[in-house]
């Protein structure tokens, strides 16, 4: 099977509200957004938490910035009492 590329799905997304080319996108990074935010949080729950808010971000902006780019900023808002 021909797997698509990030942009092909985000476009399903985002024009055919395609449940099931968002979920291979959140399958796709979920690991690698958490990895990020773990590291940066060094406190999984808010890795967790800051995964989520990753792809609602995403899901909502649907054509915006890109994981890669989503993950770092989200770590900046961290739940309140996990900041350094």
């Amino acid at each position: 099977m021909h797997e698509l590329d990030d942009n092909v799905l985000l476009r399903q997304y985002a024009e055919q509200n395609s449940e099931t080319a968002f979920a291979a996108l959140v399958a796709r990074h979920v690991n690698k957004v958490y990895s990020v935010a773990l590291r940066y949080t060094r406190n999984a729950y808010a890795a967790e938490e800051i995964t989520q808010a990753v792809f609602v971000i995403l899901a909502k902006k649907s054509g915006g910035g890109w994981v890669g780019r989503s993950s770092s900023p989200a770590g900046c808002m961290k739940p309140r009492g996990l900041r350094r």
